[in-house]
């Protein structure tokens, strides 16, 4: 497993009264994992640190412009939230 220190910020979207609204202002943990089952492995990320909303108009412009397709789950999820990491860890898995 690897372990680093506070880096660059990360970004998510979601509806403002889902229940991933609610991590604004507080310590989070957040996981992000990909498995190919096909070739059996994958990796997974774990950012812990504080998330807070972004509200400036400009910066949520330039967020979604840069945004890669479209929430998987649908919907328009206006909401960005902004993850300022003290913690990231993740790993490879394989067989």
């Amino acid at each position: 497993m690897r372990q680093s220190s506070a880096g660059r910020t990360r970004v998510f979207r979601t509806e403002p009264h889902a229940t991933p609204a609610r991590a604004a202002g507080r310590r989070i943990a957040f996981e992000v994992d990909r498995i190919d089952e096909a070739f059996s492995r994958g990796w997974s990320v774990l950012v812990r640190g504080t998330a807070r909303a972004v509200a400036d108009p400009d910066e949520v412009r330039r967020l979604a412009e840069r945004a890669h397709g479209e929430p998987w789950a649908g919907g328009q999820r206006p909401l960005w939230l902004r993850i300022d990491p003290i913690h990231i860890s993740g790993r490879r898995i394989t067989v």
